[in-house]
């Protein structure tokens, strides 16, 4: 059974961010994959469950739910969701300066796709192919990926137009190539 819209459409968002060239991409991804993840759960409980307690099931329900399935102490993807989780509290009530590298936050991103595969069984199978590649993509820069293959390709992006015409950086602007290095 595919994954309402709405969650794939966080997803996409997730993924944009993640990409995108903002500051602080990292921790908003991170942060939005988390909501992910309990917005998946919350879209397994029946409405009336939800109503009956006004919407107000905290992460640790949500994974604990019965129809979720994600227990921590039962399930290694539902301990890997808590710590997330408790991590995703660090970054927003804990320290205004703690954030995460590009790894943690891929992996991050991979946990969700994975929590949305668990509680909508074919998701991943249906997603666009362009999803897909980024996805992939995403996994080459997690604890998943192979470093010599990020940096080929990363190099592979550097040395071929990939996305059209190059416009000439203007006099005051610094050409920065694609890619997640440091420069």
């Amino acid at each position: 059974m595919p994954a309402p819209r709405d969650i794939i459409d966080s997803l996409e968002s997730v993924i944009s961010i993640y990409f995108s060239d903002v500051r602080h991409k990292l921790r908003a991804a991170f942060l939005l994959a988390d909501e992910l993840v309990e917005a998946t759960g919350k879209a397994q409980i029946p409405v009336k469950e939800l109503k009956a307690k006004d919407g107000h099931f905290n992460f640790y329900d949500v994974l604990t739910h019965s129809k979720v399935g994600l227990d921590p102490k039962k399930s290694p993807l539902g301990d890997i969701l808590a710590r997330n989780h408790a991590t995703r509290n660090q970054l927003q009530h804990g320290n205004a300066a703690f954030t995460v590298d590009d790894q943690h936050c891929a992996d991050a991103i991979l946990d969700a796709v994975a929590a949305i595969e668990h509680c909508f069984p074919g998701t991943t199978a249906g997603l666009a192919e362009s999803i897909k590649v980024a996805l992939r993509i995403v996994r080459l820069h997690s604890s998943q990926g192979n470093v010599g293959l990020r940096g080929r390709f990363e190099d592979t992006m550097h040395e071929n137009r990939w996305n059209g015409v190059r416009r000439r950086a203007r006099v005051n602007e610094p050409p920065i190539p694609v890619g997640i290095r440091r420069y």
